[in-house]
């Protein structure tokens, strides 16, 4: 395989990217000039040396020379400890924090396919869980919120999320919830905008 291919074929694992746009990608780094092509490749090279996943909530974040272990959010001082926010991905993190959340996240890394029945295998429940378990018993917790897209694969993954975790829920005492009317049947956390997702979160059950 020759390194357009090649390139081509590694665009292809990216999310959303099809064959044709991956030409695309490789056709436009064809046309740049070698400096640009160098520090593409170097940031790259970077992205890894410079950043880190939190042990808290699996966020990636960029090392700020304080620590390797907790990112900014899990580790800052003015958070709404005991109000948990569960979502996909790190990009639903982001999309959150901007409508005025204020507590604590963990990304589940997915959502579980609707054929599969292997359900460590997409999400991190078993860290979740460890970690409900770990703070409930502190009475650390007060919320839980399912904070997952208004899809198919993510409302099948609430709903077990939600068996999995109402039983704990009951006997550690704290509130189990869900977002709201506020996302639409079908639409992506990613790409709601900061009001929706408010909305949301202001009419969670």
């Amino acid at each position: 395989m020759n390194p357009i291919e090649r390139l081509t074929e590694l665009f292809t694992r990216f999310p959303g990217i099809g064959p044709r746009q991956a030409r695309r990608f490789v056709q436009y780094l064809l046309v740049q000039n070698s400096a640009y092509r160098a520090s593409l490749a170097d940031d790259i090279k970077k992205l890894g040396a410079n950043t880190f996943q939190c042990k808290e909530c699996y966020r990636w974040s960029v090392k700020n020379g304080h620590t390797d272990s907790l990112c900014s959010i899990c580790g800052g001082k003015n958070r709404e400890k005991s109000v948990l926010c569960i979502v996909e991905k790190d990009a639903d993190l982001e999309n959150v924090e901007k409508s005025g959340f204020r507590g604590l996240y963990f990304v589940l890394g997915g959502t579980i396919p609707l054929a599969s029945e292997e359900v460590q295998k997409h999400i991190r429940l078993r860290e979740l869980l460890s970690r409900i378990e770990r703070d409930g018993p502190k009475l650390l917790l007060n919320e839980v919120i399912l904070g997952l897209s208004a899809t198919t694969e993510g409302d099948h993954t609430r709903l077990i999320l939600q068996e999995k975790l109402r039983p704990i829920s009951e006997g550690f005492n704290f509130k189990l919830s869900s977002l709201g009317r506020g996302l639409s049947t079908g639409s992506e956390l990613e790409y709601a905008d900061p009001d929706t997702i408010a909305s949301a979160l202001s009419s969670r059950t």
